[in-house]
């Protein structure tokens, strides 16, 4: 119960301390700290369940990212010969396939810690925190 208190605090301190630097300035741990505010409240997450579950959404963010790095790598390549053009879109498929299979093991190892229903709360409520985080995004592109 302890460590479920402290976790709370944590989240709430990391969230009040990006609240009170610049605004519009991103910062990947502000970005993180809002990401599972929303999705511990969307989601209904008690302190005990956060607790347990994203440790493991990270392990999988972490992974992803990698494959995510590798996939912008080969986008920005401008491959001139066919031969480069088809080794280029396979590896980006295997990246794809890749993508699919660490999400897949990590739901299967989310559902082990919290109930499929409250997984699925948690892939929708970060979904919708992405598209909020686009729009948002967007919005102030369109501003400048």
């Amino acid at each position: 119960m302890r460590r479920h208190i402290i976790l709370f605090i944590f989240l709430l301190a990391v969230s009040a301390a990006g609240a009170q630097g610049k605004r519009g300035k991103f910062t990947p741990e502000r970005f993180q700290a809002e990401l599972e505010q929303y999705i511990t409240k969307k989601a209904c997450l008690t302190p005990k369940e956060a607790a347990k579950f994203f440790p493991l959404y990270s392990e999988m963010s972490k992974k992803q990212r990698v494959v995510h790095q590798e996939l912008k790598k080969l986008k920005r390549i401008k491959p001139v010969t066919d031969a480069e053009c088809r080794k280029n879109i396979l590896k980006r498929a295997s990246l794809d396939i890749q993508m699919k299979q660490i999400q897949k093991t990590y739901h299967e190892k989310f559902m082990q810690v919290l109930p499929p229903k409250k997984v699925y709360d948690v892939l929708k409520a970060e979904d919708r925190f992405h598209r909020q985080m686009f729009k948002r995004k967007a919005a102030k592109a369109r501003k400048k």
